[in-house]
């Protein structure tokens, strides 16, 4: 009994160790998104999001409570199904009461064509595989099975043996699993802040009475959003259907989901629609990252619009000291972002006095050969030489490695060349566990130039 005590004990902990991890420093965080609702306070959520990266994207938790005090949680992410949305808000019910549950319809029609659950094997696992052992999990993983037998039910009890040539790359990361769950996130939120100049979208009206074009649903996408209506209607959940701005999303599309809505008594938002879009203050050109995904500047705006139309139907504000303490986050994260945009050398050198970053300062020759390094607020290199000057070291705690040579800096293997005549910045933050920024100041004449 000890030794399959002890060998159990070591298989949960190598799946865990084995399973690939998505922190807030990745592309989609899902990893952090599942561990940080884990970590919510029992029965404290109001509202909830479920959808695939479209919602990940759209709906900041933050913002809603910053506006309008609504307590909501982002569960969203990358390529998430409606199976996967049916087994998360399962899971979510084992630990949260919400009002509202909003349900981004994007998976319900063809997106993989050639998966029949219309998501990549990888991004269904991607979530799934973060999810806590519990007849909830178990059911999902055989429904996946189930509809897809090229999956195998033995790869998701045991991961290890899926993932058993991954020794070779296992990071810091896959060590610090309880570290990262207790780091701060944005309720979910994955903000996309950049913009892109989109042409040629344009809003459709309202569906016309008799008209006859529908987009057919996914066959497996719609028994789940049976289950998904079933199962809010059981609990007293008002379930809403929304979608956000994307180029792919067709009238089709939009009127099906209309009549589904009206059969089912459900409502539903769609920001494509011309009248909410210009209710939102919608400008697609400017409020979208990509063809498919609004911006974060997009995102505050679809995301105030709910605060208030949740707050017209009677959901309170509440105060939380787990949103106070996500707000804080979220404004470290928009400093670290408009610190990219920052150009004025005596305003630069004063926003990265945080200790939050490790900085890392190299003049390479000017008359002097100089770098400095400066770990949360406290200098631990100095450095000047008429020759070219190389060193090494850590920062973060002796966890994060760099090398300075007399061309280029790396940090934690990312190489980042450095330029003469001028002052090269690296800000490394600690929370994030990369480099956010690079920037060099050009020195001539007593002027100083930002070069970016």
């Amino acid at each position: 009994m000890l030794f399959l005590a002890l060998l159990t004990a070591a298989l949960e902990y190598t799946n865990k160790i084995l399973i690939p991890k998505y922190y807030y420093n990745s592309d989609w965080p899902t990893t952090s998104t599942y561990l940080d609702f884990y970590d919510m306070d029992k029965n404290s959520v109001d509202v909830l999001f479920l959808g695939s990266s479209h919602c990940a994207a759209a709906f900041s938790p933050v913002e809603l409570y910053r506006k309008h005090g609504i307590r909501s949680y982002n569960l969203g992410c990358e390529q998430q199904n409606l199976l996967v949305s049916y087994y998360w808000l399962l899971e979510a019910l084992r630990f949260q009461s919400p009002e509202y549950v909003f349900l981004d319809v994007f998976m319900l029609f063809p997106y993989n064509e050639g998966e029949i659950l219309n998501t990549s094997e990888e991004s269904m696992r991607k979530s799934v595989d973060i999810m806590k052992w519990s007849h909830v999990k178990f059911m999902a993983v055989y429904d996946i099975c189930r509809f897809d037998t090229s999956q195998e039910l033995s790869s998701y009890l045991f991961p290890n043996g899926r993932f058993h040539t991954r020794w070779k790359e296992l990071q810091e990361n896959d060590f610090t699993l309880q570290a990262m769950a207790a780091q701060e996130t944005l309720m979910g939120f994955r903000p996309l802040d950049f913009n892109v100049d989109i042409t040629g979208y344009q809003p459709f009206g309202q569906i016309f009475d008799g008209e006859a074009a529908y987009a057919e649903m996914v066959p497996a996408m719609q028994v789940y959003l049976d289950k998904i209506t079933a199962l809010c209607q059981d609990k007293g959940i008002q379930l809403v259907l929304v979608k956000t701005p994307t180029m792919f999303y067709s009238r089709e599309a939009y009127n099906t989901v209309c009549l589904y809505a009206l059969e089912h008594g459900l409502q539903y938002l769609d920001f494509n629609e011309e009248t909410l879009y210009a209710a939102a203050e919608l400008d697609f050109s400017t409020d979208s990252c990509d063809t498919d995904h609004v911006s974060a500047a997009g995102a505050l705006k679809i995301s105030d619009y709910l605060g208030g139309w949740l707050a017209a139907r009677g959901v309170a504000g509440t105060q939380d000291t787990q949103w106070e303490k996500r707000a804080l986050y979220d404004e470290h994260c928009q400093k670290d972002e408009n610190l990219k945009k920052i150009t004025d050398y005596g305003q630069y050198m004063q926003t990265i006095q945080d200790e939050a970053y490790a900085v890392f300062t190299v003049m390479p020759g000017m008359p002097l050969h100089y770098y400095t390094v400066i770990d949360g607020g406290r200098i631990l290199k100095e450095m000047s030489d008429p020759e070219p000057l190389e060193g090494q070291g850590t920062v973060r705690n002796g966890l994060t490695s760099y090398r300075i040579g007399s061309d280029a800096i790396s940090i934690d293997g990312g190489v980042y060349p450095l330029l003469p005549d001028g002052l090269n910045i690296i800000v490394y933050c600690h929370e994030k566990r990369r480099v956010i920024d690079k920037v060099f100041f050009s020195i001539n004449d007593e002027t100083i130039e930002c070069i970016r």
